[in-house]
């Protein structure tokens, strides 16, 4: 296919928007948003100035030479009467004071009205400033004196000079009134056309964002959330997620496909452990030394499994998290599963201190808590003298997570666990160190209870029990004398609780 210089261009500006940050992409978005209903607003002002203000101060400029038009001619009378003897002075007065008011309110904007109108509104003013002296030194002069006549009709005179010169302004500014009538309405039709173009554009430009939005954000999620679903169903050894993106979602997908691997690595040596044990049991291989290396080896491989519903589920939180918040619960959950998976995959030792296990499980129950929310809550009852005590590496782990996902998660409204260490000083010689875990979960059924026990002490590896038989095996590996036991009743939860001898 033939590249063109626009596809060339579509390409490099495709290839910059996928190695920005999540916070970029999301900040260009808001700034679109945010240019498109200022440039909305923008519209709507010039829209309303057009159709209101301008309108409006063409309307006023009609009104107030009107209103000069009528002081004048209504002074004019009253000055009449007051020659006659009708009126009194004092209302001759409020008339020049109204023809005053009327002169002063005349607009002056060269800009706004022209320089013809300015130029016969200068006259006016001119001419009222001689005409009011006038009546000034007609009110003070005396009937009897020689020039009140004169100045009498001087004045009448005058007051036809500025009728004449009002009414000129008066057609001057119904003219332009007019011609600014002319002049606008076009624009009131043309108007909605320019919304419309600028609208569709910016509406293109939205659309174009978003779609680049889904592409780096939602479709990469929907991918992951795919292959969780799939790997959940057991379905592990699926390909990589491939995307695009070289910014934190793609980050994410780059370990999310680190872990499957790995844990894809784990089920094929698990795997091929067990087909070696197989042919050494059919071989009937009798030595005891060789046995208990296999055995050994069997446990180390399913210490280290990784639990894909927890890893994937929680992977799962954490890209909606991250698109949610800024960095700091991300931050947190991702430091906590490192610390979890560093735990289970670097820890060579069969014991370690009660402190330690229990640490970790604290890291296990904040990343639930942040997958469940409310509806899981945990407790742990230990004194603070048992932290130094010996205790089997993720012994406890496998029992809560059976009573999150066995008995918790399938409750709606969720439910509480305890996890409660003390020590049994009945023997002192022989002191136990108890662990009991209890939750409030859906609990299990007689018939599914008796086959668990019968899997754990028939050293069994039935799906309903893997994990109870892997710790009952460890226990006993490492142990002379241990107790594991299970009690649940049916909708009331399950309490499942270990003793080892005491070691410090």
């Amino acid at each position: 296919m033939r590249l063109t210089p626009y596809s060339i261009k579509t390409g490099i500006v495709r290839k910059k928007w996928n190695e920005r940050s999540l916070k970029e992409k999301i900040s260009a978005l808001i700034l679109i948003i945010v240019s498109i209903i200022l440039m909305t607003v923008l519209l709507d002002v010039w829209t309303i100035k057009i159709s209101l203000w301008d309108f409006r101060y063409s309307l006023e400029s009609n009104e107030r030479v009107g209103t000069l038009m009528g002081s004048m001619e209504n002074e004019s009378l009253v000055f009449s009467d007051f020659i006659k003897g009708n009126v009194s002075e004092n209302d001759l007065l409020k008339s020049m004071e109204a023809t005053d008011k009327a002169v002063s309110e005349l607009q002056r904007d060269y800009r706004r009205i022209g320089e013809e109108r300015r130029a016969w509104t200068e006259k006016i003013d001119r001419s009222f400033a001689v005409y009011r002296e006038e009546c000034e030194n007609f009110l003070q002069m005396s009937p009897t004196s020689q020039d009140y006549i004169i100045i009498e009709y001087k004045l009448y005179q005058m007051q036809d000079y500025l009728k004449k010169y009002g009414s000129t302004l008066v057609s001057l500014t119904s003219k332009a009134v007019g011609d600014f009538y002319r002049e606008r309405f076009p624009l009131l039709f043309f108007f909605p056309a320019v919304i419309l173009a600028v609208a569709g554009v910016l509406i293109s430009i939205l659309a174009r964002t978003s779609n680049s939005m889904n592409k780096t954000l939602v479709e990469p999620i929907d991918k992951l959330v795919e292959a969780s679903k799939k790997i959940a169903a057991n379905d592990i050894f699926i390909e990589d997620v491939h995307v695009d993106n070289k910014d934190e979602m793609g980050d994410l997908v780059h370990a999310f496909n680190k872990m499957k691997d790995a844990t894809c690595k784990y089920i094929k040596a698990l795997e091929e452990n067990r087909e070696m044990l197989d042919k050494l049991h059919g071989e009937e291989l009798k030595k005891a030394d060789a046995e208990n290396r296999l055995v050994r080896m069997k446990y180390e491989v399913l210490r280290n499994q990784i639990n894909p519903h927890f890893l994937f589920n929680t992977l799962t939180v954490i890209s909606g998290m991250a698109t949610l918040e800024e960095a700091v619960t991300t931050d947190r959950m991702i430091k906590a599963l490192s610390s979890l998976l560093r735990y289970i995959l670097r820890t060579e030792d069969n014991e370690i201190s009660l402190e330690q296990e229990l640490s970790v499980i604290k890291d296990y129950m904040y990343l639930q808590e942040m997958r469940f929310g409310d509806r899981i809550k945990c407790e742990i009852d230990c004194e603070e003298r048992l932290y130094k005590a010996n205790v089997p590496t993720f012994v406890i782990q496998p029992i809560i997570e059976n009573s999150i996902i066995h008995g918790l998660a399938k409750k709606e409204e969720g439910g509480y666990i305890r996890i409660h260490v003390f020590l049994d000083e009945k023997d002192i010689e022989n002191r136990r160190l108890w662990v009991n875990v209890s939750d409030t979960g859906v609990g299990i059924t007689k018939d599914k209870l008796e086959k668990i026990r019968k899997d754990m002490t028939e050293n069994g590896l039935g799906r309903n029990a893997i994990g109870i038989s892997n710790i009952y095996n460890r226990l006993k590996l490492l142990y002379d004398d241990i107790t594991l036991e299970i009690d649940s009743i049916e909708g009331d939860g399950t309490i499942t609780k270990f003793s080892i001898p005491y070691q410090v």
